[in-house]
């Protein structure tokens, strides 16, 4: 309860924060996606076995959905509510099933 209530803090942050100060300063027209970059960190770090990284992208997509006019900034012309959900979801679980199949982290030994 208290991660899920941090995350909608945190997240709800981070939107306000690159749709009404990072406009400012762009480069490019670029501006970066502060809610895809946390969802991957969140997901490369978590270890409730993909819990968080999935609550995380649910959360992170929404505030996008809610807040954004388009995925990148772009109105695409088929961005429905949802896409952003959804897009983050398959990240998220991209990241999980890479980390199960393919990486290996090795064991400590103490003593």
């Amino acid at each position: 309860m208290k991660k899920t209530l941090f995350l909608i803090i945190f997240f709800y942050i981070l939107i306000l924060l690159e749709s009404s100060f990072l406009l400012h300063f762009t480069t490019f027209n670029f501006i970066p996606n502060l809610i895809l970059i946390t969802v991957i960190l969140i997901s490369f770090f978590d270890k409730s076995q993909g819990v968080l990284g999935i609550y995380s992208a649910i959360l992170g997509g929404f505030f996008l959905d809610v807040f954004g006019s388009g995925f990148f900034g772009i109105s695409f012309g088929s961005n429905f509510f949802g896409f952003s959900i959804l897009f983050l979801l398959i990240v998220s679980i991209f990241i999980e099933l890479i980390f199960k199949r393919y990486v290996q982290f090795p064991r400590r030994a103490y003593g």
